[in-house]
């Protein structure tokens, strides 16, 4: 309730107060009003927290991979038979804490993986720790849980893993197959939302701009079962390792490599014209693999202007990451001019889709944009696009080419879905002499 709503009603007929009982009341009435200002019930940015709690589900595709990094030369005091050559000893190093690590052998001949879940060195005894693999050069392991400690409890991440051997070491990708997903409301609007979980230990937003963290999908109810992935992230890219090359760093680090709606799991978010602060945590009490609970603290904060160019903009969020205040404004059909928190914004994801189409294009802005109270920025976001070819250095006789979709900003721009048979092709002519042509490999 806003101070402008407070009233404090006296009945009629109450009996005239003299000067040393109005001194009083007024003391009183002063020190209320103290109480409500540093309780914030009087503020009216003070509103209760909208929480969503999050069940875990495990998903046929996987919607975040990324590879990790592999110490060898891990000893064990126990080990089951082994081949006697293609073993690999070693740990996986999960995340930033030295603590998050995980000892493992990989009896490549027998197509075995063990993982010493308890950390003990004895790897006889964690059945559960035991995977077949499939494939030869590169191998697939289905089904890794991994368990890590948190405030309110332990929880669990599924990923399968492909490991194969480069120089001597192994060389390991995971891929994360489940999430958390549940509802919530905003302006009184029902809305998908899920967190997709990186199995490092941390359920929170990235450090730098140049960090693989967990990922937030927050889209319409009624949009909730779309798959949303890219076309080279479904299952047969990925377990034959196609995708790998496919995906830029840029578009990983911004959180949509695999799901094109997703973004980075924000500390800070700017959404339906209200500022949250946004926590993400374990629900304590529940066993593992765990649910999450997701909360959306309302705060206050100064808005400033940009001005949206282009055509077919159906949704754009500005990632503030590495900011002195980082929020993540998601606006979704925007139109003109919006506001959205004052700070620098230096990473921009634009999805757009024409009306009645299937396809979708989402671009990837690297380019600081500043907001200040004053003057509006200017992001040329949208369409119309057009194609273009880059001729690279030359090499001798030859020229490499490249191909970009791109917007009259410079953004550049990638399809969520291809016709495989139908790639982009090129063709060069001398007057009316074909002298050169071929077609570009997507990605």
């Amino acid at each position: 309730m806003s101070r402008t709503e407070d009233q404090i009603i006296v009945p009629c007929g109450t009996p005239q107060l003299g000067a040393g009982s109005k001194s009083r009341v007024l003391l009183i009435v002063a020190v209320f009003m103290l109480f409500l200002a540093a309780s914030g019930l009087g503020d009216q940015h003070a509103l209760l927290a909208t929480v969503a709690h999050l069940q875990y589900r495990e998903v046929g595709f996987s919607p975040l991979a990324w590879e990790i990094k592999v110490e060898p030369g891990e000893r064990f005091t126990k080990e089951p038979p082994l081949s006697r050559t293609g073993v690999f000893r070693g740990r996986f190093c999960l995340g930033p804490d030295t603590n998050l690590f995980l000892p493992f052998a990989w009896d490549s001949s027998a197509q075995r993986l063990y993982l010493d879940l308890n950390r003990n060195r004895d790897l006889t005894d964690d059945p559960a720790g035991v995977f077949v693999g499939t494939g030869t050069g590169v191998q697939l392991y289905r089904g890794l849980r991994l368990e890590f400690p948190s405030p309110g409890g332990p929880y669990q991440v599924r990923v399968d893993a492909h490991v194969f051997e480069q120089g001597g070491i192994p060389r390991v990708f995971l891929y994360v197959r489940s999430l958390w997903e549940g509802a919530v409301e905003f302006s009184g609007k029902k809305w998908y939302v899920a967190v997709i979980g990186k199995p490092d230990g941390r359920l929170g937003p990235a450090a730098s701009l140049k960090e693989i963290n967990s990922r937030l999908i927050l889209r319409p109810w009624a949009e909730k079962d779309k798959p949303f992935l890219w076309w080279h992230a479904t299952q047969r890219y990925v377990e034959s390792l196609s995708h790998v090359k496919l995906v830029t760093f840029p578009y990983r680090y911004a959180g949509n490599a695999e799901v094109f709606d997703a973004f980075n799991l924000p500390a800070k978010l700017f959404f339906q014209d209200q500022a949250y602060r946004v926590q993400c945590r374990v629900e304590a009490g529940h066993a593992a693999p765990a649910d999450l609970e997701l909360s959306f603290e309302p705060t206050s904060v100064a808005l400033g202007r940009v001005r949206v160019e282009g055509d077919f903009i159906r949704r754009l969020v500005l990632d503030g990451c590495g900011s002195a205040d980082p929020f993540t404004a998601v606006i979704d059909a925007p139109v003109g001019e919006v506001r959205v928190p004052v700070g620098a914004y230096a990473r921009q994801l634009v999805w757009l889709q024409c009306d009645g189409s299937t396809n979708t294009a989402i671009g990837l802005g690297t380019n600081r944009l500043a907001v200040n109270e004053v003057n509006a920025a200017v992001f040329k976001a949208g369409a119309p696009l057009r194609q273009m070819v880059e001729a690279g250095q030359a090499n001798g006789a030859s020229v490499s080419l490249s191909y970009r979709l791109i917007n009259a900003g410079g953004l550049g721009f990638h399809l969520a879905f291809h016709d495989e048979k139908d790639p982009p092709r090129l063709a060069i002519r001398q007057g009316n002499k074909l002298v050169g042509e071929g077609q570009f490999e997507f990605g």
